[in-house]
């Protein structure tokens, strides 16, 4: 004998059938009855060492029912909707009073007594549902149109409710049971009626509701000790419209046997499945170029010669702004950490080699995507709605400044028919004044709006590169937060998909999913800590295909290959194995290429002038100098918000010297600000201290030496 199901501390509300909540009303719900079968059930329960109380509301009153559990029990942990009634008549007979009290009951009272206990099961983590459906309602029967049309009804709402309960560990499911009780006794014999009584029903009910069984969203036929599951499905079909013709009804016709043909037929669990196969009939007609999306006469009269007047489009120019506390929340978006001690300088801005990501540069150049600032398309049906972001190409010319104000200017390269949909590519370029920093490629899905004979592929796009077919080089796995999406849409993608669980759910996903650009970001740090030593000066390019979604919280793993300079990479959600991120690369730059200066606007740097004339005037007097330093100073010098010079003064060895580059040794302190800070500083008009707490200069390592290198600064002052 299998160990007995245990339902220890669990409270259980049971509604109709006088067990536990019942009006003891007939079965049309008409007469209140005496009560007694909920009292009767209540005492049973109580004769037998259990906990009950009865409650007599209708279930269109849910809050109530499940108000008495809680104060009863404190808690509720599973939900049986069994209450029900009958009007019974022919279609043509039914009355709007009959129509309306059925679904009151059955579908409004099962809703209403759900939603009531739907919030508590969710903060305690567990919850058990069972809706009571009919074979009327599966089937359809005669005289019941009403109640087969609320009874299937709560087949739709069990389903959903499963889906969406499914991470609150809420699991909800529904029986059809062909079962005895005071709502059939008038039409079933009573041998029948004792054949078929509900204690032949309640033990899968049981089951159902325990907290070791996992089904979910299934659908159960019972009665008389027999059980079984029913699931839908789906005959193979028939595809019934030609290329660029109407779909006619007389196609219809000659298809009809291979439409109802069920076998090799399908079985969808999901609407992702429903979908997905129909989605991937238009995917395989459009490798085989037989058969196109149907669209409507105005859509099909579209000529591919309309692109010419969106190719080479120009959008109206746009500025990204931005300050480190843009560029360090970014960081903290794709996974930056105090953890990994390499990745302080993207999170502090006081890191004396404090550096934006590179990929940041995707952010300043979104805004036509997210802001659908995308022309209209003459002649082309194209739903903003239904863009996906199919790949992205990002190239940077030269590190991202730490801050900085960016001039964007965004053209649409090309137009490609994918016959499913149209692939648009649109490129950016960002600016720093006249100096280009960046430029990106965004490939742009419309779903549907394909299919009008425009070509396929494209020498403008940057094309997405196979992975080496062997094992990777290089592995790295990370786990983003179940907050990620709620950090990295503060960079600006503020669509709800990746926020709502509600409009999650109506895209068809079972929760929020995470940016496909932080998945992106991910990636690109993994190899950049690979193979890239974190060093952003060594970041060229990188380009990749966004293939599945991602939810947060899942672990994302970042397979690697080293072919030169190139890194070609694939991620993973280590948890499912479903690639998410395919075809992609990252350019490095060898070291040798890596310019001193970054990013110089023009023109030499001011703060030049007074190392070097610090250095000519330590000839002179620098060992007695020395003497009373005795340290050694870095200095970062940024224009444009990035690093273009560093120098070092030695005042700790011999009469000192003054050099360009970093400090030989180690420095005792460095100091990071921009060259004309520097030199308001030199001349005394930026009072250093100040300078420090604005964060117009900042300091690490001894930074008290600091004092001692005012004698310095002063000396010269006049410089």
């Amino acid at each position: 004998m299998a160990s007995p199901l245990r339902f220890d501390r669990r409270v259980v509300l049971v509604t109709g059938a006088g067990g536990v909540n019942d009006l003891g009303g007939d079965m049309k719900g008409l007469s209140k009855g005496s009560l007694a079968a909920a009292d009767k059930v209540v005492e049973e329960i109580r004769s037998k060492g259990g906990k009950a109380v009865a409650n007599y509301d209708s279930v269109e009153a849910g809050e109530k029912l499940v108000r008495t559990a809680l104060e009863a029990f404190g808690r509720i942990d599973v939900v049986v909707n069994n209450a029900g009634i009958l009007r019974d008549n022919s279609f043509a007979r039914i009355s709007d009073e009959d129509w309306d009290i059925i679904h009151r009951v059955h579908l409004r009272g099962s809703f209403q007594v759900t939603r009531a206990a739907w919030e508590h099961m969710k903060k305690q983590k567990f919850g058990r549902i069972v809706m009571t459906a009919s074979a009327s309602g599966i089937y359809g029967n005669f005289g019941q149109a009403n109640y087969s049309a609320a009874k299937l009804g709560l087949l739709g709402l069990s389903n959903t409710l499963a889906v969406e309960g499914q991470k609150c560990n809420i699991h909800c499911n529904t029986i059809a049971p062909a079962a005895g009780s005071r709502m059939t006794q008038s039409i079933m014999t009573e041998d029948l009626v004792e054949a078929l009584k509900p204690d032949y029903v309640a033990p899968l009910v049981l089951w159902l509701c325990h907290e070791s069984c996992e089904e979910n969203g299934s659908l159960f036929e019972v009665g008389g000790g027999w059980i079984g599951k029913l699931r839908w499905e789906r005959a193979l079909g028939a595809i019934v419209r030609q290329k660029n013709q109407p779909m006619t009804p007389e196609a219809v016709k000659a298809n009809w046997q291979k439409i109802c043909d069920f076998e090799n037929a399908s079985k969808p669990l999901s609407i992702q499945e429903s979908i997905g196969s129909i989605i991937g009939v238009l995917s395989k007609i459009d490798s085989e170029g037989g058969i196109s999306t149907n669209r409507t006469s105005h859509e099909a009269s579209a000529d591919p010669s309309a692109f010419a007047e969106i190719i080479g489009h120009k959008l109206p120019p746009f500025y990204s702004a931005y300050t480190e506390l843009q560029t360090i929340m970014y960081a903290l978006g794709v996974g930056a950490s105090m953890k990994e001690p390499k990745d302080m300088k993207f999170l502090y801005e006081g890191s004396t080699d404090f550096s934006c990501l590179p990929t940041f540069g995707v952010v300043l150049a979104q805004k036509p995507i997210i802001g659908r600032d995308l022309p209209e398309f003459p002649g082309v049906s194209v739903n903003l709605g239904k863009a996906l972001h199919g790949e992205q190409y990002l190239e940077l010319h030269k590190p991202l400044p730490r801050s900085g104000n960016l001039k964007c200017e965004a053209v649409i390269v090309d137009v490609l028919d994918k016959v499913s949909g149209l692939v648009i590519l649109l490129d950016v370029y960002s600016y720093l004044e006249e100096e280009l920093v960046c430029y990106n490629q965004f490939s742009v899905f419309f779903v549907g709006s394909g299919g009008i004979g425009g070509k396929r592929v494209s020498d403008k796009a940057k094309v997405a590169v196979p992975v080496p077919n062997r094992p990777p080089d290089a592995v790295r796995s990370e786990v983003t937060s179940v907050n990620q999406s709620a950090l990295y849409r503060l960079s600006g993608d503020w669509n709800p998909l990746h926020i709502d669980p509600n409009l999650a759910g109506f895209a068809g996903f079972d929760r929020p999913i995470l940016h496909g650009l932080c998945t992106f970001g991910f990636s690109a740090r993994h190899v950049l800590q690979q193979f890239g030593d974190n060093d952003v000066l060594r970041f060229k390019a990188i380009k990749a295909r966004f293939a599945k979604p991602v939810y947060p919280g899942q672990t994302l793993q970042t397979d690697m290959w080293k072919e030169g300079n190139r890194i070609h990479f694939q991620t993973k959600v280590q948890e499912t194995g479903d690639i998410v991120i395919s075809n992609a690369y990252v350019d490095l730059l060898p070291t040798s290429e890596i310019s001193a200066k970054p990013l110089s606007e023009g023109g030499e740097l001011q703060s030049t002038l007074v190392f070097e004339e610090i250095g000519r005037r330590l000839e002179d007097i620098g060992h007695e100098v020395a003497k009373k330093v005795n340290a050694v100073f870095e200095w970062h010098i940024t224009k444009g918000g990035h690093t273009a010079a560093k120098w070092t003064i030695d005042l700790k060895s011999g009469s000192g010297k003054v050099y360009q580059g970093p400090a030989k040794g180690s420095a005792d302190a460095t100091f990071t600000l921009s060259d004309e800070d520097f030199m308001e500083v030199v001349l005394g008009k930026l009072d250093p201290q100040k300078a420090f707490f604005s964060g117009r200069l900042k300091a690490s390592g001894n930074i008290m030496l600091s004092q001692k290198l005012q004698m310095i600064l002063k000396d010269y002052a006049k410089l």
